[in-house]
């Protein structure tokens, strides 16, 4: 919960005479609280993606040496499609287990 402060300073009302006035600022709560929830969004896009292009690297690569074009590649893209979904499905249960 962010905690409030007043602070003085000084304003000009319309008939342009200085008068001291107060607002409430609300200060922020330091940015490490909220890394690891940041770094969880980056890793949850990092944990789909990277399978997936990892196996059709490794599928392109597999059909280009034996001469079988489409088997390789729509194998390993199933396979790290697996794997992104086995990611995703651990992230969210570590998340569940913190946040019990």
């Amino acid at each position: 919960m962010p905690d409030k402060m007043k602070y003085n300073f000084f304003e000009i009302d319309k008939q342009g005479n200085l008068k001291k006035a107060q607002q409430n600022f609300v200060v922020k709560q330091k940015a490490g609280k909220y890394f690891y929830s940041q770094y969880l969004n980056i890793n949850v896009g990092y944990s789909l993606v990277t399978p997936i292009l990892i196996g059709v690297i490794i599928g392109l690569t597999l059909d280009n040496k034996f001469h079988r074009k489409p088997f390789f590649t729509v194998l390993f893209i199933f396979l790290g499609t697996i794997s992104s979904i086995y990611n995703l499905f651990r992230i969210y249960k570590d998340e569940r287990r913190k946040g019990h």
